[in-house]
């Protein structure tokens, strides 16, 4: 095995964690996530850009507050190199209503290796049209996978 192969498993532990404390709306959980630099942004499925771990706290709170989802990857690829990560997903971004329609969602994630830990320094999400959500549904219901 490689000496890089652990650094880089562990970029996806950051993301799997970052999945859970959205889950749990964990606010405090989400930003220690989030690498300690205010060049940190996040620019969020609505359009919104919030810039800076202040911004990002404050937009994340409202967020999880006003309608908590759980976060379902569904494609995942994954472009790396010494000290970063980058993340293009396909999620699904299911409210806890229960009769809820999920919201398909594209992110991009990018993770820079900070201190020894994995830090999330940016996310891009933007909403699937409907017409790429259907496309998307239809290749994973063939066993093909959202992005080939």
């Amino acid at each position: 095995m490689p000496r890089f192969a652990r650094l880089f498993e562990a970029a996806a532990d950051t993301l799997n964690a970052y999945y859970q404390a959205i889950a749990e709306g964990n606010i405090d959980s989400v930003m220690a996530l989030w690498i300690d630099e205010e060049f940190a942004t996040f620019i969020c499925a609505d359009g919104s850009h919030l810039s800076g771990l202040d911004s990002i706290r404050a937009g994340l709170s409202a967020q999880l507050e006003s309608r908590p989802v759980t976060v379902e990857p569904l494609d995942i690829r994954v472009y790396d190199s010494l000290g970063t990560v980058v993340y293009a997903i396909a999620e699904a971004h299911q409210p806890v209503e229960p009769s809820s329609t999920p919201t398909m969602v594209f992110s991009t994630y990018v993770m820079v290796h900070e201190r020894g830990e994995w830090r999330i320094a940016h996310i891009h999400a933007s909403a699937m049209p409907d017409e790429a959500a259907g496309q998307v549904a239809a290749k994973m219901r063939h066993g093909q996978g959202p992005l080939h």
